[in-house]
């Protein structure tokens, strides 16, 4: 009789060890699953993160692009510089601090130059004597002449001329490369390109007339 109650207890303690292998089976399937959803969750989150930060870096980056277009030196603004301006006037002109090139001093006149820079390539040096404007320069910063130089005109334009006796030979205005004052003296350098790549006549104004002129592969 006691062997027959053993051998009916066996099946029974298995029944109980399959039982207890589906429950923790079932436990395990379930954690799977809250963690994995835990983790989606986090997840999104992040990337609704990640989206409303990149969302803000495009926008941090296109107002300071706005921004920057305010501060940067144009043909417009360079026109407005005129010699005898202080620095600080300039400044407001072009809306934001140059760059300091150069500074040096002899005896009690102090010669500095900074540079702006344009939206493009373009950029523009003001050299300040003792906080006063007597250059200006630039490259690239000025539209170009529509009128167009060649080899007949450049011939034409003598020593002595006024600006517009040349612009009337040239057929348009210059673009003015760089204008300075020296000692009660200005001096002015216009620019007209040529028909062919790279040509153009320079000329130089001192106090109004013409003082030289030079060419690069004019035609015509």
């Amino acid at each position: 009789m006691s062997r027959k109650s053993d051998t009916d207890g066996a099946p029974k303690k298995k029944g109980h060890k399959l039982l207890l292998v589906v429950v923790i089976v079932a436990i395990i399937a379930v954690a799977g699953a809250c963690a994995s959803g835990g983790s989606g969750s986090k997840s999104s989150d992040k990337g609704g993160e990640s989206a409303t930060a990149t969302s803000g870096t495009t926008n941090t980056k296109k107002g300071g692009s706005d921004s920057s277009d305010d501060t940067k030196i144009n043909a417009d603004k360079f026109k407005k510089i005129e010699n005898g301006m202080s620095y600080e006037q300039v400044k407001q002109i072009i809306g934001s601090d140059g760059t300091e090139q150069t500074t040096n001093q002899v005896g009690d006149i102090t010669t500095t130059i900074y540079e702006w820079k344009s939206d493009g390539f373009g950029v523009a040096n003001v050299t300040f004597q003792n906080d006063q404007v007597v250059n200006k320069a630039q490259f690239g910063v000025n539209d170009q002449s529509a009128a167009k130089a060649t080899m007949d005109k450049y011939n034409q334009v003598q020593t002595g001329m006024t600006y517009d006796q040349v612009k009337d030979i040239m057929g348009g205005d210059g673009e003015l490369q760089s204008d300075t004052m020296i000692s009660g003296h200005t001096s002015q350098l216009y620019n007209w390109t040529g028909e062919s790549i790279g040509s153009s006549a320079s000329i130089t104004f001192t106090d109004g007339s013409v003082s030289s002129k030079a060419q690069y592969g004019l035609d015509g």
